[in-house]
């Protein structure tokens, strides 16, 4: 159905752009620290403030389209990541750049409402696991290798003091290449027959070849959402548990990771992606209408749990490997620790990455009058909590280690795949609600 890839293209640009941002600022953060003086906390609020954004707007801008419909917020979202990005190019001082990345942060956070109920809710049984993995899994993969294409050829050509303007500055590009697009895009299959009847928009969709019975859902938005609420927890957990320590490596993982693998950040991101991500996901891609979400989702995780642990293991007692101990890894220990950070990567990528990562779960689960507003919910907690850890980070690791902390995120990993086994229902094949 053309209205489906139109959905993924244009929502997925959004995506791209969220990859690019969050990804560049791990990339450029030392550039900045030259001419921003930043200790610990700073650094990791600064990390954080376009999740605080995404807290924000995300209940907005999900009980808003609920009522008044999905097209008419679509836009906006891309709107305020433009106007956030260029303002991080010309930000002078750290109030500054914390408040364009709280722009930014503000725009990502009503497209993670927005896209994945506008994808979901226009796309066929049969191929919506597919749809949904593209538009934001690979999309976001992609704006981060990008991040790190512009990175490394920004620093070839500019003076240092000018790269990271330019890398932060151009994630406004791929934001403003979909406003147009976004606002044209006519509402969404579903919102039309069961929740808000508009007849112009009627008329868009029949226009496309797509026959449309309306049957309202005449049961109360309270009730609804009432009735959603397990699912809406479930779902809830299952996001905030990835995120935990998805969203660390991948603001940290550039630099801390990297470090002791002995690579550059950049090629970090490149040998991470087209090695493990892109490959993890493609299976997915292939798998996820066929099999179902739930086998990726605990297979992926089991598989991160195990290399996670051998990771943790190998930072905390290399002995187990016959290795003596040391600060750094290098040799042996730098080929392992590569080898096992790679196949946690794989597998979650495989599962976990491209289902509850791709904010999956609730707009499968939960019902289309609700549906915005309980993935509004779960993007607002899933956003506080993932500020936290990530402003906290540094000083945990500073605390604890690396390895210890790379162990909790193996018990994460084992913990939510067993979420998912015992109380997630599969939708492999089934239409929403």
């Amino acid at each position: 159905m053309k209205l489906t890839w139109r959905s993924v293209l244009i929502s997925g640009m959004g995506v791209f752009t969220d990859g690019y941002n969050l990804y560049s600022l791990s990339l450029v953060i030392y550039l900045i620290a030259n001419v921003i003086q930043l200790n610990k906390i700073t650094e990791g609020l600064l990390v954080a403030s376009s999740y605080f954004g995404a807290a924000i707007s995300a209940l907005i801008f999900g009980i808003v389209s609920d009522f008044e419909g999905r097209k008419r917020l679509y836009g906006i979202d891309v709107t305020l990541m433009t106007i956030g990005a260029l303002l991080q190019a010309f930000s002078y001082n750290y109030e500054e750049l914390f408040i364009s990345r709280l722009i930014t942060g503000i725009g990502i956070g009503a497209d993670y409402v927005l896209s994945p109920v506008i994808v979901a809710e226009n796309s066929e049984k049969e191929n919506r696991g597919r749809a949904m993995v593209i538009t934001f899994a690979v999309m976001w993969g992609l704006g981060a290798v990008v991040a790190a294409f512009v990175d490394q050829v920004s620093s070839l050509f500019l003076p240092v003091q000018l790269v990271w303007r330019i890398v932060l500055g151009l994630g406004a590009i791929p934001a403003a290449s979909v406003i147009i697009a976004r606002r044209k895009l006519t509402e969404t299959i579903l919102f039309i027959s069961k929740v808000k009847p508009i007849k112009e928009e009627i008329d868009s969709i029949k226009g496309e070849g797509i026959s449309l019975v309306v049957n309202l859902d005449r049961v109360s938005f309270k009730q609804r959402l009432k009735t959603s609420t397990p699912f809406i927890i479930i779902a809830s957990i299952l996001w905030l548990l990835y995120d935990i320590y998805s969203s660390t490596f991948a603001i940290y993982g550039p630099i801390t990771i990297a470090e002791n693998l002995g690579l550059t950040p950049i090629t970090f991101t490149y040998v991470a992606q087209f090695f493990a991500g892109i490959p993890g996901q493609l299976i997915c891609i292939s798998l996820i209408d066929k099999l179902g979400r739930k086998p990726l989702i605990v297979v992926g995780y089991i598989g991160v749990a195990v290399w996670l642990a051998m990771y943790s293991l190998l930072l905390t007692q290399p002995s187990i490997f016959g290795l003596p101990k040391t600060t750094t890894l290098v040799g042996k220990a730098a080929e392992l620790g590569m080898t096992f950070y790679m196949l946690n990567y794989l597998f979650s990528a495989l599962g976990p990455a491209s289902i509850i990562g791709s904010g999956m779960v609730a707009p499968e689960l939960v019902i289309t009058k609700v549906r915005a507003t309980s993935q509004a919910i779960n993007v607002a907690i899933d956003r506080i909590a993932s500020a936290t850890v990530i402003s906290l980070f540094p000083s945990i690791v500073s605390i604890i280690g690396l390895g210890a902390t790379v162990g909790i995120y193996a018990v994460v990993a084992l913990s939510s795949s067993i979420i998912t086994l015992l109380l997630v229902p599969e939708m492999k094949g089934k239409e929403l609600a």
